[in-house]
């Protein structure tokens, strides 16, 4: 298949890149399983989107959503400092994964919510003042259960109107009536005027940036539906500019991995080049290990398995994110990294297995770089030994050929193993019907 030296040096090289950024990519996939980055990067995210603390917590805390433990309700009443410390929880996360629609749900709920407690602000107020034990808490038993489901009309107006004190049951029909009059106003057919829950909850925001944030956005929305889509296109907007960072993160990731390997395993492309050249019978059984894998389809289907396994990390399936009221497994991340882990290490063995010229040895020479034999020994740029400045007057001139090498095994391997063995497939493609 092969006959030209220069050509197999070729080959050689770029099958060792395309197993180099294989391995790259599933430690990619391990670090982003073990740390759960895809879910830190949305938490990140919808803390810059949100950049109220209030409506952050009780955002990630809605049971839609669950980012955090629910520990707050959307019509709860917290202090900034209360929500910046349930947001900073470090209890684990499932949810990777929020869909546009269910960002808006919950969004709306909780802006809303703030306009029922306002609704029903003076009949809690009244209630507080004029009543007194067990008819005190009942009533106002009664009238959060109607904030939260909007059932118990009739059972709430029958037990105000059993209040014993004429007044005190004249001052509470009345702040019940006015509750709902606003009520039944806010429940007409009119589109504009279920905006104002919203439009109020808005106004309740305590940070400006926020709040002039929405105000922008909802100006002009004249139905529920066109607000909701517009804070579905925020959303996604917001999401795809994450997604670009996200993206950045992990290039950069690749690369400190490609360093790291490079470093630890000793990759030296020029050294490795070199014995390519120097070692036919090494070179011949590299480039026949690089066709078999080719030909076998099993180096494109490593790549492939990688590849895809990197894309589920960093873009789960909805389906897998579905339900975030679903608790934490603790096996998940386990059983998600045994396999990445076994695939890693049998992509390192498959590399170790082609005896190449790359790893450390230590090997001290007793008689030092000074004897007239011990040119070759001194001049190795596998033994650790030799780039110790007081072992080797060389050891300087090693260190950076040494250094040259690692740049050119990280650029290589940075490229991605789909581009190598794209590469491979074309030359091994023209070398072989030539």
């Amino acid at each position: 298949m092969l006959n030209s030296p220069i050509i197999e040096v070729i080959i050689g090289m770029i099958f060792i890149y395309s197993l180099l950024s294989i391995i790259v990519t599933q430690i990619n996939t391990v670090i982003t399983n073990v740390l759960n980055t895809r879910a830190k990067h949305l938490k990140t995210g919808i803390a810059d989107l949100l950049t109220d603390p209030v409506i952050q917590a009780k955002f990630m805390a809605h049971p839609l959503i669950r980012l955090i433990e629910p520990k707050v309700q959307p019509e709860e009443v917290i202090s900034a400092q209360s929500a910046e410390e349930l947001t900073s929880t470090t209890e684990p996360c499932r949810v990777s994964w929020i869909p546009p629609e269910m960002f808006s749900q919950a969004l709306l709920d909780i802006l809303s919510a703030n306009a029922g407690r306002d609704m029903f602000a003076p009949l809690l107020e009244v209630t507080e003042q004029v009543l007194e034990g067990a008819e005190r808490a009942q009533i106002r038993e009664m009238i959060r259960r109607f904030q939260s489901s909007g059932i118990g009309m009739t059972e709430l107006r029958s037990a105000i109107s059993n209040v014993g004190d004429a007044g005190d049951r004249q001052a509470l029909l009345g702040a019940l009536a006015q509750a709902d009059d606003m009520r039944q106003e806010l429940n007409l057919s009119n589109e504009s005027s279920k905006l104002i829950p919203l439009l109020d909850g808005i106004r309740h925001i305590q940070n400006p940036v926020l709040q002039k944030a929405l105000e922008t956005l909802l100006a002009s929305a004249r139905s529920i539906e066109e607000a909701q889509d517009k804070i579905e296109f925020w959303f996604n907007a917001r999401m795809d500019q994450l997604s670009e960072t996200y993206k950045k993160n992990i290039q950069y990731m690749s690369l400190l991995i490609g360093v790291l390997l490079a470093t630890l395993l000793n990759v030296d492309s020029l050294f490795v080049a070199q014995t390519l050249w120097d070692d036919p019978a090494l070179r011949a059984t590299l480039v026949e290990t690089a066709r078999v894998q080719l030909e076998s389809g099993q180096l494109q289907q490593e790549i492939d398995q990688s590849q895809t396994a990197l894309e589920e990390a960093q873009n789960p399936a909805p389906e897998a994110t579905a339900d975030p009221s679903a608790p934490p497994a603790a096996s998940d991340t386990a059983n998600t990294v045994a396999p990445s882990t076994r695939e890693v290490q049998e992509t390192v063995d498959s590399l170790l297995a082609l005896r190449l010229p790359i790893g450390w040895d230590f090997t001290s020479l007793t008689d030092g770089c000074q004897s007239a034999d011990s040119g070759a020994a001194c001049g190795s740029l596998r033994n650790l030994w030799n780039f110790g400045p007081a072992n080797n007057p060389n050891w300087f001139g090693l260190l950076i050929r040494k250094l040259v090498g690692w740049a050119i095994t990280v650029i290589a391997i940075s490229q991605g193993a789909p581009f190598w063995f794209d590469l491979l497939n074309r030359i091994a493609r023209g070398n072989g019907s030539s």
